[in-house]
């Protein structure tokens, strides 16, 4: 019985479309699937995203990767994971191929395609959507992958639309390393806050304190912090964190970030703390 728990059916299929799985924008979107509906091997992960307001479901390791990355892109405006094709479409365009359309093992039931990320972009006052395909490199000698990936980029080429494949190899290691590193601390809401405006005034002081500093370890400024401005033991990191998620303060991405070397790796942006408010609930 537990085999059956994730195979696909017309009933299911409908059910999907009833409850409105594949449609809307930002906080309004339902994925085709979500990690409830899959095996993925604990390879599952749900993830927010202030920039649409809601829970990603990302399916395998490669998204949650890819998925950091566009969250943290200026130019990204919506993401949108597990989007669905049309079937009829798909089995038009896997008939004129000659190959056929993927179906359920359990069921025989022709599924419904999706792609792994449709994106809405923003640049230069343009709009454009995009739509990307994860899979790992090693995949891709498989010819009947080769022949689902080519359904999905007829669907796309057939909307003028830019569709692409995106594998593991293609992926900044230690960008999206950082990024996860990052990504949690975008709020404050699970830490305690001794009282109100606790750490609006941490990130205050971390800020005045970062302008008038040079030279010295990174980690000999977090003991600064703890010996003069009364941080508890981590906080300074903890902050660092924060202000680097919300764009505050910037490092280099693409390599990791030691605590031994320079406060002076560390840049203050435009953006000043007056206008910054801890995400905090």
């Amino acid at each position: 019985m537990a085999k059956h728990r994730y195979s696909i059916d017309e009933k299911k299929i409908a059910r999907f479309l009833k409850e409105g799985r594949g449609q809307g924008h930002g906080a309004n979107y339902r994925p085709w699937l979500t990690v409830q509906d899959v095996s993925s091997h604990g390879r599952s992960t749900r993830i927010h995203s202030f920039k649409t307001d809601r829970e990603h479901h990302l399916l395998s390791d490669i998204e949650t990767a890819i998925f950091l990355l566009l969250d943290w892109s200026d130019a990204v405006i919506d993401i949108r994971e597990c989007f669905p094709l049309g079937r009829d479409e798909t089995r038009r365009i896997a008939s004129d191929m000659g190959v056929q359309h993927p179906t359920d093992r359990n069921t025989g039931v022709e599924i419904v395609m999706t792609t792994d990320f449709v994106v809405d972009i923003q640049m230069n006052n343009e709009s454009k959507l995009l739509a990307r395909s994860a899979k790992p490199a090693d995949q891709l000698s498989d010819q009947r992958t080769i022949e689902k990936q080519e359904i999905e980029r007829r669907y796309w080429a057939s909307r003028t639309s830019d569709w692409g494949l995106i594998t593991n190899i293609d992926l900044p290691t230690q960008r999206v390393k950082n990024l996860d590193w990052l990504h949690e601390m975008q709020s404050l809401e699970f830490m305690t806050e001794p009282y109100s405006g606790y750490w609006q005034d941490r990130c205050n002081r971390f800020l005045e304190c970062l302008r008038k500093t040079k030279g010295i370890a990174i980690k000999r400024f977090f003991q600064e912090l703890e010996s003069t401005q009364g941080f508890r033991t981590g906080e300074g990191l903890t902050i660092l964190r924060h202000l680097a998620a919300n764009k505050i303060i910037t490092f280099d991405l693409d390599r990791e970030l030691n605590f031994d070397n320079s406060i002076d790796a560390l840049s203050i942006t435009a953006i000043s703390n007056e206008t910054f408010v801890p995400r905090v609930a």
